[in-house]
C-alpha cells in the first residue's frame, strides 16, 4: 500500500544530522520535561519514563556535544511554530531524566529550515536561536508539489487516481 503522507521533517532532520553531526552522539525524538515523581516511585523510573512519553513534548533531536547540548527542531511548514517551541524545550532540558547524565552543559537551540527570510532571522536572533538552512533537491520537489496540489490540473489528475483506486479496490 502506498503511503498517503510524507514524513518530510523526519527525513529532513535525519539527513541533516547525518551530514553535520555524524561524529557526535544524538537522540532523535527526545521527550522533554519532568516525569511524575509519584509514578516513578510506584513504577520505577524507567517504566515511568516510558508511560509518560506520550504526554511530554518532544524535540526533533538532541546532539550531545563535548561542551553543550544542541536541541534541534526541523520545520518545513509552520516554521514560526518551530521557532516558538525551542525556548520552551530549552527550559525543559534540565528537568529531563534521560538527559541528566549530560548536564550541566550549555544548551544551544537550532532551527533547521529549508529557507529563511529577514523576519524569521530577526525573531530567531532575539530568541537566541541559530537558524540553519538545509534544502536538498527532494525538499524543493515536495514544496513544488504542494503548490501544484491546488491547481485544477492536479485536482483532476488526483480525482482520476482516486477513482482508479476505488475501482481496483486499492486503499
Amino acid at each position: 500500500m502506498a503511503r498517503k503522507t510524507r514524513q518530510v521533517e523526519t527525513r529532513m532532520v535525519s539527513e541533516y544530522l547525518k551530514l553535520n553531526y555524524s561524529k557526535h552522539p544524538f537522540i532523535i525524538g527526545q521527550p522533554l520535561g519532568k516525569v511524575n515523581e509519584q509514578l516513578a516511585a510506584q513504577e520505577g523510573v524507567a517504566r515511568a519514563i516510558r508511560i509518560t512519553r506520550p504526554f511530554r513534548p518532544e524535540c526533533d533531536a538532541v546532539v550531545i556535544m563535548p561542551r553543550y547540548l544542541l536541541i534541534i527542531e526541523a520545520k518545513v511548514w509552520n516554521i514560526v511554530n518551530g521557532l516558538a517551541k525551542l525556548p520552551v524545550y530549552k527550559a525543559l532540558v534540565p528537568h529531563t531524566p534521560e538527559l541528566k547524565q549530560y548536564l550541566p552543559r550549555e544548551i544551544i537551540m537550532q532551527l533547521v529550515v529549508g529557507w529563511s527570510n529577514d523576519n524569521l532571522d530577526i525573531m530567531a536572533q532575539d530568541m537566541g536561536v541559530e537558524v540553519k538552512i538545509y534544502s536538498p533537491q527532494w525538499l524543493s520537489e515536495v514544496v513544488e508539489g504542494l503548490h501544484k496540489y491546488w491547481t485544477p490540473e492536479y485536482q483532476e489528475k488526483r480525482q482520476k487516481t482516486l477513482e482508479m483506486r476505488e475501482y481496483f479496490g486499492v486503499e
